[in-house]
């Protein structure tokens, strides 16, 4: 069976733990010969870690905008270790030991593969607890292991201001801006691979 990067752990992560994960998939990637050109480059991922862990510290001491300011680097850092998860399956083959030597995690295997799966409805979205808080949600797709979110202005819907990734259909954005329109949308992602975007669910943050 191929062997695929398992990513669910960029979300379960701790702050802590992902920094640690990270560093393990960097070290173990930096001169490895089955990975000659990472894209993203790894000197970007470990940027995108240095200011992560800086962001971590600046918001022990507490604070709403230190949170947001961290939060924000965390996602940055998700996003670029996605895209290195495509470029490791990539490069791997399909080939365990190759892609374990990534220091990414595999997928588990054992299940029988589940077909293309679903376009998800359009989210319902509602507000948040708080002030600058959006909550998506959708039915769940049958086959679907993750969702990837991505969430825009509704006067710019083709550039993302957040993205996530969750392997329930449900997700909750914060740090947006009150009297903006947002439109979320998000993919199911199954065994054969993504499905194509939702339409969009939209709301003014307040």
């Amino acid at each position: 069976m191929t062997a695929k990067p398992a990513i669910s752990f960029l979300n379960a992560d701790s702050d802590s733990a992902l920094v640690s994960d990270t560093s393990t998939i960097i070290g173990k990637m930096t001169d490895n010969p089955i990975y000659p050109t990472p894209s993203p480059a790894l000197a970007d991922v470990s940027a995108a870690l240095n200011a992560f862990n800086l962001a971590i510290a600046a918001a022990a001491d507490g604070g709403v905008s230190l949170t947001l300011a961290k939060n924000a680097r965390r996602a940055e850092l998700v996003s670029l270790l996605r895209t290195l998860a495509v470029y490791v399956q990539l490069a791997s083959k399909g080939d365990l030991q190759t892609l374990l030597s990534s220091g990414f995690p595999a997928q588990k295997q054992g299940r029988t593969p589940v077909g293309p799966v679903a376009v998800p409805n359009a989210p319902v979205v509602a507000q948040g607890p708080v002030s600058g808080v959006l909550k998506a949600t959708t039915s769940p797709v049958y086959g679907a292991s993750l969702y990837n979110w991505s969430v825009a202005l509704a006067s710019a819907p083709d550039t993302d201001v957040q993205s996530a990734q969750t392997t329930g259909a449900r997700a909750e954005f914060d740090g947006l801006t009150p009297g903006q329109v947002y439109v979320i949308c998000l993919n199911a992602v199954g065994a054969a691979g993504a499905s194509d975007w939702s339409d969009y669910g939209s709301l003014m943050v307040i």
